[in-house]
């Protein structure tokens, strides 16, 4: 791998009688490109620390194998449309992965002269030389209005074993606040590795699939694996681009006519939860995670996540109760962009997507010696 920039951070203590006694060495960031990719999103480790993930734009489901070296072939290929914000987007492995060789994905599936372009859900099942041998189509939501924006599409599995499913509102505000349609929403099933999707007794609308309504264009969303909690970014408009608490039934306050508030309230509106952070001008909030891993343990627990616009890293240190942000720092990549998905190694490094200089990578960032 080539390395591309070294940097260092110093951390702070807040007693300064503590820093002459304690004065910590300088924290190394080491950041170096890990697989050249053509606009690489939707990235996920299996058990064995193979790294699969999708190109935005071909349609290309690829593998990186533990040892770094990438398939020549990928593993299988959606007709996909792709302009602006649709594509291949989200993907995540089931829990039995390694039995069942079985993985989920969200992709924008190219309309007919007799169909809509749709955000479609499928379920992919690798054959015994790890390629595609059959798709199920689970869910597909048909794109009626030919908007090529607010397309977020995503799909990972909680800790509860429930599946969650993250649409955009297509361009139509006011169905983020309809429970009975499916896009501007977090979705939440069940489901087995055969057979279709299923709604949970538990769900908090009865005999729907909706977890959380009220957004605009969720691009990613990560569990906290100390609580469970759920978090999620939000692309916003001219303003309010969000990280959010997802609680289950609570509103998120997109919908037609929607006036920028930051973290305000929003009276009259039932059950809506202001976001954790808000950001005016937008940052265009994409991969996001909370990390848990050994190599950085100063950082474990808080949130960290890529944004589009400035292609920063950003990190947020979460209170006592992991419900509210105390502070936020912007971690230096030097040249190099965090600009799509983020994804933390089995080693506890973290790799993310980017685009532009790098002509398209997946970048690896780690601690330097």
């Amino acid at each position: 791998m080539r390395v591309v920039a070294v940097l260092s951070l110093l951390a702070c203590l807040s007693s300064s009688a503590l820093a002459q006694q304690l004065i910590p060495a300088p924290l190394r960031l080491v950041v170096e490109q890990y697989a050249p990719a053509n606009f690489p999103v939707g990235m996920v480790f299996d058990q064995e620390g193979a790294l699969y993930y999708n190109e935005k734009t071909t349609g290309r489901v690829r593998r990186i194998a533990p040892d770094g070296r990438t398939d020549p072939q990928p593993i299988a290929t959606f007709t996909t449309s792709a302009l602006q914000e649709r594509g291949l987007l989200g993907l995540t492995l089931s829990p039995n992965f390694a039995e069942s060789r079985v993985m989920y994905l969200v992709y924008t599936k190219e309309g007919t002269a007799r169909s809509y372009p749709a955000n479609t859900l499928v379920r992919l099942h690798l054959g015994e030389d790890g390629r595609a041998a059959r798709v199920d189509e689970l869910l597909s939501l048909p794109i009626t209005n030919g908007y090529l924006m607010h397309n977020g599409g995503n799909v990972h599995f909680g800790p509860d074993g429930a599946l969650y499913v993250s649409f955009g509102d297509f361009g139509e505000a006011a169905k983020a606040q309809d429970l009975e349609a499916l896009q501007g929403k977090i979705l939440r099933y069940r489901v087995e590795d055969e057979g279709p999707l299923l709604i949970p007794d538990d769900n908090p609308f009865p005999g729907s699939p909706v977890y959380a309504y009220g957004l605009r264009n969720p691009f990613d969303f990560t569990f906290d694996p100390f609580n469970g909690n759920l978090f999620a970014a939000e692309v916003g408009p001219s303003c309010d681009d969000e990280l959010n608490l997802i609680l289950p039934g609570w509103n998120y306050g997109w919908r037609e006519g929607y006036e920028c508030v930051g973290t305000g309230y929003i009276p009259g509106l039932r059950l809506y939860a202001p976001p954790l952070l808000s950001f005016t001008p937008v940052e265009a909030p994409t991969g996001i995670l909370i990390y848990d891993g050994e190599m950085f343990p100063e950082w474990q627990g808080n949130l960290l996540w890529c944004n589009w616009n400035f292609g920063d890293l950003r990190r947020a240190v979460l209170d006592e109760t992991r419900t509210r942000v105390l502070e936020v720092h912007k971690i230096d990549l030097g040249q190099t962009q965090c600009r799509i998905d983020l994804v933390q190694a089995p080693d506890g490094a973290l790799l993310f997507g980017t685009v532009g200089s790098f002509g398209g990578a997946i970048m690896r960032l780690s601690r330097g010696s």
